[in-house]
């Protein structure tokens, strides 16, 4: 029998949505900067990406993550 836990909101904020669309948009920009041979797109795709991924630690610790982050089973 497998324990199963279940994380109401995990991963369901304003951070990680935000976050989320950022680096996904980014990352069609870089793919459409590759197959385009536009090397400016194509960086700035991969900068935006990484800020994005910047962006999540730094939204929640603004107060725009999870309320009830899961808690361990071993604390």
């Amino acid at each position: 029998m497998s324990h199963v836990e279940d994380h109401e909101g995990h991963g369901h904020s304003v951070a990680a949505w935000v976050s989320t669309a950022v680096m996904l948009v980014a990352s069609a920009a870089a793919c459409y900067g590759m197959v385009r041979a536009n090397t400016g797109l194509m960086v700035t795709g991969a900068v935006v990406f990484v800020l994005g991924a910047l962006l999540w630690p730094l939204l929640s610790r603004l107060g725009y993550g999870d309320k009830n982050p899961p808690r361990s089973l071993y604390s």
